[in-house]
């Protein structure tokens, strides 16, 4: 594998470029539409800076990291695809479910991979869960009850012409993701809500919705950016798994220990396991070098761009949601 860095606006293009140098991975060139967010991640990592797209695009890598705002994920995998390059997009893979297909046609033409960055799966605790779900010991799912808290990431998150929405658009899909996952349950419906904690936010930081799947499973899930920037490590991405036979509960950053000490000001958080970020990585790295099946598929990407965007209309329609109804244009 060879990697040119396409957007380098989200933080997690820091993770991933610290672990394809730890992997020993060429990196060509790095490319933002801010010159000057590409000329720091080139000074940070000691990467070439692209002076633009098809610069980066005629560079010797077959792979590029999309890591730019959600609105551009489209326009960049396709300039890709056109170049015969494979694709590793950021999450949320687009905005529309529309244009996640056209995104997963694109690819399928060009004969490359389309990958989608969703990490929690990769998590220590998110792959034991998976172990005992596929026992099948505890008969069948009946409910979920799940939360991805997190901080306010501002910046170009906050602007919907560059992020689609808030907290709803951003933290939707990583337990949707694990959903799919776990179990591939098909929705039926959504109900979700949306709030501002302050009314200068022009995004909400504040959602709850509430799946209903065929098979009459049922989901709550809220994805509120409500940690304080105090608050020592990102959020959370807890699952609640209600069986008929049993219940079972993972956070995807639980493997952790706490220090209590009277010489510390607070509360010490010490997080153990692997590093989510860096196995995704090598799982993608693995995919491409030898040829395997993508570990997140472009349509696992699309079953959480569904969710997202019928919940997001529910919630500013203000109604419940049949997935059957057209797709937003």
């Amino acid at each position: 594998m060879k990697v040119g860095i396409l957007g380098a606006a989200h933080m997690h293009v820091h993770s991933y470029i610290k672990e394809l140098k730890k992997q020993g991975i060429m990196i060509t060139g790095v490319y933002d539409r801010t010159r000057e967010q590409a000329e720091e991640i080139a000074h940070l990592y000691q990467l070439k800076v692209s002076e633009s797209i098809e610069e980066l695009l005629a560079s010797d890598c077959n792979t590029v990291f999309i890591c730019s705002e959600n609105s551009f994920h489209k326009e960049l995998a396709e300039r890709a695809f056109l170049k015969k390059k494979h694709v590793i997009v950021e999450k949320p893979m687009a905005l529309t479910t529309k244009d996640a297909r056209q995104m997963i046609e694109s690819a399928v033409k060009a004969e490359v991979k389309l990958m989608v960055a969703h990490p929690v799966r990769f998590s220590t605790t998110a792959q034991e869960l998976k172990q005992i779900i596929d026992e099948q010991a505890l008969g069948n799912l009946v409910a979920v009850n799940a939360s991805n808290h997190g901080k306010n990431p501002g910046g170009w998150f906050i602007e919907p012409t560059l992020s689609g929405g808030g907290a709803l658009i951003d933290h939707t899909v990583h337990i949707s993701d694990l959903i799919y996952y776990y179990f591939d349950l098909t929705p039926k419906s959504v109900r979700a809500f949306i709030r501002k904690t302050k009314e200068t936010l022009k995004v909400e930081d504040t959602g709850l919705l509430q799946v209903t799947f065929t098979n009459g499973v049922i989901m709550s899930l809220d994805t509120s950016w409500n940690r304080p920037a105090t608050y020592p490590i990102w959020g959370d991405a807890m699952v609640e798994l209600i069986f008929e036979k049993g219940y079972l509960t993972m956070d995807g950053f639980g493997r952790k220990m706490k220090i209590y000490s009277d010489s510390l000001n607070q509360i010490e958080d010490y997080y153990y396991g692997n590093d989510m970020d860096g196995a995704m990585i090598q799982a993608f790295i693995q995919a491409i070098d030898h040829g395997l099946p993508a570990p997140v598929s472009g349509e696992a990407g699309l079953y959480t761009v569904a969710i997202t965007e019928k919940a997001f209309l529910a919630a500013i329609q203000e109604r419940e949601v049949n997935f059957e109804e057209e797709e937003t244009e």
